[in-house]
């Protein structure tokens, strides 16, 4: 089992479109793709999604591809499942997860806080200028980073910048580049890794 982590710096940072960028550059995977958010995005579900809730969490997984949500994104980039897991606190749902990902091989997440609970075999953390207020959760989420990406040249406090983490500047966060595939396949290949860490 494969897992990968895309953490953000603050809101809209592009963090969907770079789980998009992993999916497509690493069809072969077959990825479970997991948004996790606090925000409500239960008004927002369709006939497309499935829902199973619980007190502390809501999990939707969506059915159809398309550009309408963001799991739609990343069904249509080529993931096998797309799940939408709802927080109703402060704390990740890891039960609820792992009861709807049970089974899948390599999984996916889009979320900040899941660092908290998961150890994943690679963790990117995409930042945008320092000038921009960060989100609270993004400060763990930095210190376990194995690479930063960014959109472009963003220039960066190098004291917040946990030292010998390879950058890795992307002109569109949908399209990795060739080294930063070949870095991630060499850090999910089966030798490079442990077992099941979810």
């Amino acid at each position: 089992m494969a897992i990968v982590v895309v953490g953000g710096s603050t809101k809209d940072i592009g963090k969907t479109a770079l789980v998009c960028g992993v999916i497509a550059a690493l069809r072969d995977f077959a990825w479970t793709a997991v948004k996790i958010t606090g925000h409500n995005y239960e008004s927002e579900a369709t006939s497309s999604r499935t829902a199973s809730e619980s007190t502390d969490s809501t999990v939707w997984e969506e059915v159809n591809a398309g550009r309408t949500t963001d799991t739609a994104r990343y069904l249509a980039a080529g993931a096998r499942r797309a799940l939408l897991v709802t927080r109703h606190g402060p704390e990740v749902p890891l039960t609820e997860i792992r009861l709807a990902i049970e089974g899948d091989q390599n999984i996916l997440f889009e979320s900040n806080r899941i660092i908290n609970v998961v150890k994943p075999d690679v963790c990117f953390a995409l930042v945008g200028g320092w000038g921009t207020e960060r989100k609270p959760s993004f400060v763990r989420l930095l210190s376990k980073a194995d690479a930063l990406v960014t959109l472009g040249t963003v220039e960066l406090e190098s004291a917040e910048v946990p030292a010998g983490i390879p950058r890795f500047e992307l002109q569109s966060l949908n399209h990795l580049t060739p080294e930063m595939v070949n870095w991630l396949r060499s850090r999910l290949s089966p030798s490079s890794r442990p077992e099941s860490k979810a």
